[in-house]
């Protein structure tokens, strides 16, 4: 899988650019943290890679297909998007909120296939919350519910994954589970995965990459390590 923007615009209609000249790489097993001030623009960008948005200019692939040429289907089986909006959805179990993500691949019905439930009990696996089955989504806790969304977002089978805050409002031990079964899913099923953040130690030590978007308006690649630290720093002006 690659991910691929090239001087790439983003914001609302022509007049309206946010965030421009973004250049950008990511492939296979990447996991990326996209770092920057409040309001610099790293959820529209976030949006923008996802599809949910149109760019203002300039040109976003995925696997060499033009984002915006594809159908909504077509999309949902590239790339995948867990957001930080609240979703109350009474009602419904964990484990059909987790089935929801297998729409791209049934019928209009919506009818789970062998394969399909195949596919939900990995997932369940992968992210260990077999306890939570029992439970309706509206009942989880907001560690819980990250957990929950993101086995939503595996269960589409993209290649690409694009969570925008996935730790927020998380404790110290959630936040660091959830960033290692990213890492995990990155190594062990080779999907790339982008994150936003304003956590640079923990980006530092998850992520092997991270993008910048500065107050200057400036597009930047570090690589990641501790050592950078002190350069991510710098460029972010913390």
């Amino acid at each position: 899988m690659q991910l691929k923007a090239e001087k790439l615009s983003i914001g609302y209609g022509n007049d309206k650019v946010v965030f421009g000249n973004i250049s950008l790489v990511a492939a296979e097993g990447d996991m990326v943290a996209l770092l920057g001030v409040n309001g610099i623009g790293k959820s529209t960008l976030l949006r923008t890679m996802a599809g949910l948005q149109k760019s203002v200019s300039g040109h976003l692939f995925v696997n060499g297909i033009d984002l915006q040429s594809l159908s909504v289907t077509e999309r949902a089986k590239l790339v995948s998007i867990v957001l930080t909006e609240r979703i109350y959805i009474d009602n419904i179990t964990v484990h059909s909120f987790i089935a929801l993500g297998r729409a791209p691949y049934t019928s209009w019905l919506g009818q789970l296939s062998t394969d399909d439930e195949r596919e939900i009990a990995q997932v369940i696996t992968v992210m260990k919350i077999e306890s939570l089955l029992p439970k309706m989504f509206n009942e989880l806790s907001d560690g819980e519910r990250q957990k929950v969304l993101i086995a939503r977002a595996l269960c589409q089978q993209t290649p690409l994954i694009i969570l925008d805050e996935p730790t927020a409002f998380l404790d110290f031990r959630n936040k660091r589970a959830i960033l290692s079964t990213l890492k995990q899913v990155c190594t062990e099923l080779n999907k790339t995965v982008v994150l936003s953040t304003h956590d640079i130690e923990t980006a530092l030590e998850f992520c092997n990459k991270c993008w910048i978007m500065t107050e200057q308006r400036e597009f930047c690649e570090v690589l990641s390590s501790n050592k950078y630290e002190a350069e991510v720093k710098k460029i972010l002006n913390y």
